[in-house]
């Protein structure tokens, strides 16, 4: 034990507190912020372990070293100074695996040690064995694990800025849970097509990757959508033939296809709709209709068979809804996305044997903070944010957890990423993001963060088995996809390409 001795806590008022402690390192020693530490208790012996959130050089002010110093004369008294270091509480763990804050007082002076494996062990490593490694703690290169079901029940947050390696922390995670015993099935929302990666590591059989598009359900898209696809207001006569047309189809029983809905549209009779122009104006606006259906993406060429995501759910391990492909808008692909999720979200309802983790990365596009990040149409955000917000409040308990990577943390709902915040990983951040993430988890975590190096962490929440944060380096399972395509080697490509062809 004396081999951890730090230093002793120390008082420059001569009070000393329980809560926070404040110690001064002996010659040789270090510490870092966010390090581990501990105190004897006094009456259990057991370890108190606080945490360091800032460690400063000390020198006792002398009146005369400013008129030195302005001369250039500096005094380097080593002798002088002191190195302190500031820590919060933990508390101490009792007989019972339980948490406790310490309420004795500490005497004056009190020894102050270095946490070794076993106590960061002790206080971090969930119980059980469904847990998946993320990466080791810096300062004893102890394994920092997850406890699985934490994840799925109270979700998670990922959060960075870009290069920060947030997407390899997520795709480690989703590669590690997938391969545990039972393993957990994720669908996975893939804006950029980052994902793939998890192909070639977990294999096809394992892993199916899918164009939104094939998600489709023609069936459940409400008459709204379709004038949200085309920007038309229901009062122009353009919607109103449309939804004449539509009403006829869907009275009859009827496919919406494109050919079943150009057909219903050449039935639309003006004088029944209450046109009452000269006729050639309602053909104008009749084959304005049908070139709309004709370039629709919502409407189906022919009877379409879309893919149920939980039947795919049950027999892959990861289904990636891949959104890179095409230069469809928006409101297209919120429609779609808002149609995966209500369905998933109501098989879990009613199937006590169905459950997954909904992944979305680059989540402001589903969830977006209104007024500060907003795609598509308003009605499309809408309709989608809601069966977002809905799966983040209630999804964990009913077997449905959600998983939110982001770059920018205030530019995602708040009430999602509130819902999310009992589990973060969080990388180095925008000032702003900063702001939003210490209204969710306390100063404490914020004066960790600094600038974390891109691949390192800070890790809080009940994912752990104290929710305090430590740092964690992350031990990479796999990268993005993107990461196989630098961008000198795009460039050395096109070298290599314009000098064969001017051989």
């Amino acid at each position: 034990m004396d081999g951890n001795l730090l230093g002793h806590t120390y008082s420059p008022t001569g009070e000393y507190h329980l809560d926070e402690i404040t110690f001064i390192l002996l010659r040789g020693r270090e510490v870092a912020k966010g390090d581990l530490v501990y105190v004897i208790h006094p009456k259990t012996g057991a370890p108190v372990v606080y945490q360091v959130r800032r460690v400063y050089p000390h020198r006792r002010v002398r009146g005369y070293e400013e008129a030195l110093l302005r001369e250039g004369r500096i005094i380097r008294d080593f002798e002088d100074s002191s190195i302190h270091a500031e820590a919060y509480q933990w508390g101490w763990i009792d007989e019972e695996g339980s948490l406790r804050p310490l309420r004795h007082p500490l005497p004056p002076n009190t020894p102050v040690f270095k946490a070794d494996r076993g106590i960061v062990a002790r206080f971090t490593r969930p119980e059980g064995d469904w847990k998946i490694l993320l990466g080791v703690d810096p300062s004893t290169e102890l394994e920092v694990e997850l406890g699985v079901y934490p994840l799925i029940r109270q979700s998670c947050l990922i959060c960075g800025a870009v290069g920060t390696g947030k997407t390899t922390t997520a795709i480690t995670m989703i590669c590690r849970a997938a391969s545990l015993n039972p393993p957990v099935r994720f669908l996975i929302v893939d804006k950029d097509g980052e994902y793939a990666s998890l192909i070639d590591r977990l294999g096809p059989e394992n892993v199916l990757r899918v164009p939104w598009s094939r998600f489709f359900q023609p069936s459940e898209v409400d008459w709204e959508d379709y004038l949200t696809e085309f920007g038309w207001q229901k009062t122009w006569w353009n919607a109103k033939i449309l939804m004449k047309a539509l009403r006829r189809l869907y009275a009859e029983g009827r496919m919406v296809t494109k050919e079943s809905l150009r057909e219903a549209v050449r039935a639309v009779d003006p004088e029944r709709l209450g046109f009452n122009k000269r006729l050639d104006e309602f053909e104008n606006y009749r084959q304005q209709v049908i070139n709309a259906v004709n370039t629709s993406r919502l409407i189906p060429e022919g009877d379409l068979d879309p893919l149920d995501p939980v039947r795919l759910l049950m027999n892959w391990r990861v289904v990636i809804m891949d959104l890179s492909e095409g230069v469809d808008t928006w409101e297209q692909k919120h429609i779609v996305i808002a149609q995966v999720l209500r369905r998933i979200f109501r098989e879990a309802l009613e199937n006590r044997r169905f459950g997954c983790v909904v992944v979305l990365e680059e989540a402001m596009y589903y969830a977006p903070q209104r007024g500060l990040f907003e795609v598509g149409s308003k009605e499309s955000r809408a309709k989608l944010l809601s069966i977002v917000k809905e799966i983040a409040t209630n999804g964990g308990r009913n077997g449905v957890g959600l998983w939110i990577v982001t770059q920018r943390l205030a530019t995602v709902e708040k009430t999602v990423v509130t819902q999310c915040a009992n589990n973060i990983i969080c990388h180095s951040l925008e000032d702003l993001d900063k702001q939003r993430l210490g209204e969710i988890v306390g100063d404490e975590f914020i004066q960790l963060l600094g600038d974390l190096p891109p691949g390192e962490a800070i890790v809080k929440g009940t994912a752990l088995k104290c929710r305090f944060p430590i740092w964690v380096k992350v031990i990479p399972e796999l990268y993005p996809a993107s990461a196989e395509t630098t961008p000198m080697s795009r460039f050395m490509s096109m070298e290599l390409a314009s000098l064969e062809a001017h051989t």
